[in-house]
């Protein structure tokens, strides 16, 4: 799908564009977007799954995590690796009594409530939590408060056509001005470099028909198409399987014509950070816009960053940065899984400071 003013449209066979709109006013999200996003920790509402969640001790037990410590919850189980507090609960409740398994982390996103070793069912409700990036966490994965937020921002802010990619150009906004597209640097063969820009974000509906999309009445997309660019699991090897949701995917459209090495024209997939009102979130490039526009995301990226998702009056005039990971390493294995976007997406951040700071 290829964004026009607002609308996102697709090659159908390899003939033309067809236009396309996105739909949906604020609504829930992916189902999916109740489990935990960096793992071990329940970043996304919900007990999740408490790893010993027999523990006597009311304080919240033992931990059995290579995240770091939990907070307040439950014993939990994590594998979140370098990802800092990945594993810890940090309003999650006080619980951890054999007879309400705590608040402990989830193991994978797990059922909510269910425990890993006999617990009670009803282990607590797990509230936002920190993220391996520090700050808060919302039960849709999105960061706020996370020193990386202020040190992003700072990498992208003096983005010119001096400096701009090569053989790039500038992309018009809905407000009539213009932005460039500029590169941050990697490792060996780019891997955990990113291009970024900043934009507006018009709203993308288009993909697999749901809820909201295409909407009805004053929120209908007025040019639906039920299809994106990529294709879940990942493009690379479904690409005549599911299209993406827009209401349930964390999607961002990029230009066709944008060309940089390590960013996946064919497949898409790569992780794209999304800082808005000083909150961040992580989803995929998703879907392909013409050559000409620029700043076009998903009803789920829009909603977890509050701005409205409605494709007839939703979105956002400006402010929005888009950092678009690019490499080796930068595409997760499946770009409808948003725990797996989630943890590599911080996983990136680390990566991109290292490299640039």
């Amino acid at each position: 799908m290829r964004t026009i003013a607002g609308c996102a449209w697709a090659f159908v066979l390899g003939l033309g564009a067809l236009g396309a709109c996105s739909s949906s006013e604020p609504s829930s999200s992916d189902s999916s977007a109740g489990a935990s996003s960096l793992a071990g920790s329940s970043a996304h509402g919900g007990g999740g799954s408490s790893a010993q969640a027999g523990s006597t001790s009311a304080s919240g037990g033992s931990t059995i995590s290579s995240a770091g410590n939990t907070g307040s919850g439950g014993s939990a189980t994590s594998s979140a690796g370098n990802l800092g507090s990945g594993g810890a609960t940090s309003n999650g409740g006080t619980g951890g009594s054999a007879t309400n398994g705590g608040a402990g982390g989830s193991n994978n996103g797990g059922s909510a409530g269910s425990s890993a070793n006999g617990g009670a069912s009803n282990a607590g409700s797990g509230g936002s939590t920190g993220s391996g990036l520090g700050g808060m966490t919302n039960d849709l994965g999105t960061i706020t408060g996370s020193p990386v937020i202020a040190q992003l921002l700072a990498l992208t802010q003096n983005c010119t056509t001096a400096n701009q990619i090569p053989n790039s150009h500038t992309y018009k906004l809905d407000n009539g001005s213009s932005t460039s597209i500029c590169s941050l640097k990697g490792g060996t063969g780019n891997a955990g470099g990113a291009i970024y820009y900043t934009a507006d974000m018009d709203i993308d509906c288009d993909g697999l028909t749901t809820t909201h999309c295409p909407g009805t009445g004053a929120d209908m997309d007025c040019c639906y198409q039920d299809e994106t660019s990529f294709h879940g699991p990942n493009s690379a090897s479904d690409k005549d399987g599911p299209q993406l949701a827009s209401e349930n995917t964390p999607y961002v459209v990029v230009p066709q014509d944008v060309q940089f090495p390590g960013l996946d024209q064919n497949n898409g997939g790569n992780i794209v950070a999304v800082i808005y009102n000083n909150q961040l979130e992580f989803g995929v490039f998703g879907d392909q816009g013409p050559s000409d526009i620029i700043g076009e995301a998903s009803v789920r990226t829009a909603n977890g960053l509050g701005i409205p998702s409605s494709p007839a009056s939703g979105g956002v005039g400006s402010g929005v940065t888009y950092i678009v990971f690019v490499g080796a390493g930068s595409q997760p294995q499946d770009m409808e899984n948003i725990p797996q976007i989630q943890a590599l997406g911080a996983q990136l951040v680390e990566a991109l400071l290292a490299n640039d700071h």
